[in-house]
């Protein structure tokens, strides 16, 4: 398995864990539990989905690219903690998403065949955010 570490690059801090934090290298947006899609039932009884779903995380992603450069251009003890603004283009994005939304269907208790339907919607929603992002 290839990590970060591979290439002599740490792991990515977590964007919620914000204050301090050093960016540099990268931020990561995920959180267990997560959905493509909205999930119709976000605390189901016996586990839960994260309410940070797609849409959110990318929405929370573009603050990110702009704040990072403002802190930047300002200076201080946080500028060094940031990437720089050609870091953007030049990045690897990946995405590892799409197993709560199979497993919510199973836990809302929809059927295989309903489950297979809803899979071009999740497909069409994941399209879109990697898309406009």
């Amino acid at each position: 398995m290839i990590t970060t570490l591979s290439f002599g690059l740490p792991y990515l801090s977590a964007y919620l864990n914000s204050l301090g934090t050093n960016f540099k290298h990268g931020a990561n947006f995920a959180t267990a539990g997560s959905t493509i899609r909205l999930p119709a039932i976000i605390f189901p009884a016996g586990g839960g989905f994260s309410p940070f779903y797609l849409d959110v995380q990318t929405k929370q992603f573009m603050p990110f690219k702009i704040r990072s450069q403002i802190i930047r251009q300002n200076g201080g003890i946080d500028a060094n903690l940031m990437p720089e603004s050609d870091y953007f283009p030049k990045a690897l994005y990946t995405f590892d998403i799409g197993q709560n939304d199979l497993g919510e269907g199973f836990f809302s208790n929809m059927t295989i065949e309903e489950v297979n339907a809803s899979i071009p919607d999740i497909v069409k929603n994941f399209s879109t955010n990697v898309k406009v992002n």
